[in-house]
């Protein structure tokens, strides 16, 4: 019985897949488009923007850009960060304009930052000197990949929040001459801001 189940569920598994990679590219889009921020879908969609992502060769730059960014959206809401990760970064290559990935990205970094940093005090509290310095070493190389993204984003919808996180990590990493140029590098990084990929059909 257990074994004709499986048979079964595989069977139904390959069938919506060859039905999805039978349907046109412009049908799966918009199937897809549909649903892509309804939260009771959030299954459903994953399994299409993957199937997009298959037939990646058949969108357009910003379909590719927009489903590459929301399938990292929806990996990240469903407690799958590390799979978001690539997803933020390969929509960011593919559309570097889109500044809502950097934030996505930016703020992973920042969890993973905030991770280290209470390991970094727990060792400080244990007197634990050679982990203080391994832990902060992992924590530097976190921050440097935070802050490009968190600058990006910053300076296409500044918010005194993530100003305040910038300037921080830069003061973690006893980084003044950054902090003082901060300003400067968020006026160059206003030029290319889109806050909106257009859906295209």
């Amino acid at each position: 019985m257990y074994k004709r189940l499986l048979t079964l569920l595989f069977t139904l598994t390959t069938m919506q897949t060859c039905f999805a990679q039978s349907k046109s590219i412009k049908d799966l889009y918009w199937d897809y488009s549909q649903i892509r921020m309804t939260d009771t879908e959030k299954p459903k969609v994953i399994q299409l923007a993957e199937e997009l992502i298959k037939r990646s060769p058949e969108l357009t730059k910003t379909q590719l850009g927009n489903v590459s960014y929301h399938l990292g959206r929806l990996y990240e809401e469903t407690g799958q960060t590390e799979k978001a990760i690539p997803q933020y970064e390969e929509a960011i290559k593919i559309t570097p304009a889109y500044y809502v990935p950097y934030r996505a990205l930016g703020f992973i970094f920042v969890k993973k930052c905030n991770a280290l940093s209470a390991k970094i005090n727990e060792a400080g509290k244990a007197k634990d000197s050679k982990l203080q310095g391994e832990l902060y070493a992992q924590y530097k190389v976190v921050a440097l990949k935070a802050l490009p993204y968190l600058e990006k984003s910053q300076a296409c919808d500044p918010d005194e929040e993530t100003k305040t996180i910038i300037t921080n990590l830069y003061r973690s990493l006893k980084d003044n001459a950054a902090i003082a140029s901060l300003d400067d590098r968020l006026k160059k990084n206003v030029a290319n801001c889109v806050s909106l990929l257009e859906d295209e059909y």
